[in-house]
C-alpha cells in the first residue's frame, strides 16, 4: 500500500504567505512540497502540505515535523501523518455551485479560485465552516461550496476529494 507524508502548518496570513511557507518547509526537509488545502482562521493561514517526492527513504512524518519546527521560523507545525493513497471517496454532490461569472461570490470562494486550492473559512455569522473547492467543468471554472456547522467539525482531505469528484461528474 502506498502512502504519502503530510504536514499541517500555520503561518500569518499575509501577501505571499503560501509561497514563503512552502519555501521554508522545502528548505527544511529537502523535498518539494505541494499545498493541497488551506484554512483561513482569523489572521492565521493553515496549510496542508503533501511531500511530492515521498519515498520509503523519507523520514517518519514526526521527524519531518521536528525538522521543520526547528529550522522554519515563520511557520508552526500543527501535525504530521502518513496518508494512504488507496482511499477512494464516494462522490459528494454539491447544490451550491458557482461559476466565475456570477455576481455574488463569497470571499472564501474567490480565494479558492485565485489560489486554485480548496479553502475553508470559519463564518461567525452562521456558526459554520465554509469550504470552497475549485474545479473545471468542461472549460468553465466553477467552485462548489459546502457548509459544516460547529467549530470543532472541520473538513478533511476525504471531504475535499469527495466534493471534487462530485463537481467533476
Amino acid at each position: 500500500m502506498s502512502t504519502t507524508s503530510k504536514l499541517r502548518i500555520a503561518t500569518t496570513d499575509a501577501a505571499n504567505a503560501m509561497e514563503i511557507a512552502c519555501g521554508e518547509v522545502e528548505s527544511a526537509v529537502g523535498v518539494p512540497v505541494q499545498p493541497e488545502f488551506q484554512e483561513i482562521d482569523g489572521t492565521c493561514l493553515i496549510v496542508e502540505l503533501r511531500l511530492v517526492d515521498d519515498t520509503e527513504r523519507t523520514s517518519h512524518p514526526h521527524r519531518l515535523a521536528l525538522t521543520v519546527a526547528s529550522s522554519a521560523s515563520s511557520v508552526e507545525v500543527l501535525s504530521s501523518w502518513k496518508e494512504s493513497n488507496a482511499l477512494h471517496p464516494k462522490a459528494r454532490f454539491c447544490h451550491d455551485v458557482l461559476g466565475v461569472d456570477f455576481d455574488t461570490m463569497p470571499s472564501v470562494a474567490l480565494r479558492a479560485l485565485d489560489v486554485g486550492l480548496p479553502t475553508a473559512q470559519w463564518q461567525r455569522s452562521d456558526a459554520a465552516w465554509h469550504l470552497a473547492v475549485p474545479a473545471l467543468c468542461g472549460e468553465q471554472l466553477i467552485v462548489g461550496l459546502l457548509r459544516r456547522r460547529g467549530y470543532a467539525r472541520r473538513f478533511a482531505s476525504l471531504d475535499i476529494n469527495a466534493l471534487k469528484l462530485g463537481l467533476a461528474s
